[in-house]
């Protein structure tokens, strides 16, 4: 079977190749897991990002919305006070004439 030491060589050359090429599947494997853990990783943190996004947005649209609530209601009460303050003044008018 071994006739001189080239096939010796032959066959430790044979068994390195299919070693390295075990080494080189086994990396190739790793180095496909890493980068899904990657791409995991990733798609989470984009997910968080959108949902920060669209809850800035939401509580902006809130604020928004609260702002002009908060406008319509302060124009109300100044409507209010000056309606109350006219009866007040016009009462106090009846009282002067009827005094007088």
């Amino acid at each position: 079977m071994l006739e001189n030491s080239k096939d010796l060589l032959n066959i430790v050359i044979a068994f390195c190749v299919l070693w390295l090429t075990i080494f080189i599947c086994w990396v190739i494997y790793y180095f496909a897991m890493i980068l899904k853990r990657v791409y995991q990783v990733m798609e989470t943190f984009t997910k968080t990002l959108e949902a920060i996004r669209e809850f800035f947005e939401k509580t902006k649209e809130k604020v928004a919305n609260f702002g002009t609530t908060l406008a319509a209601a302060v124009e109300i009460g100044k409507k209010v006070s000056e309606y109350v303050s006219e009866k007040k003044a016009k009462k106090a008018a009846g009282k002067k004439k009827n005094e007088a």
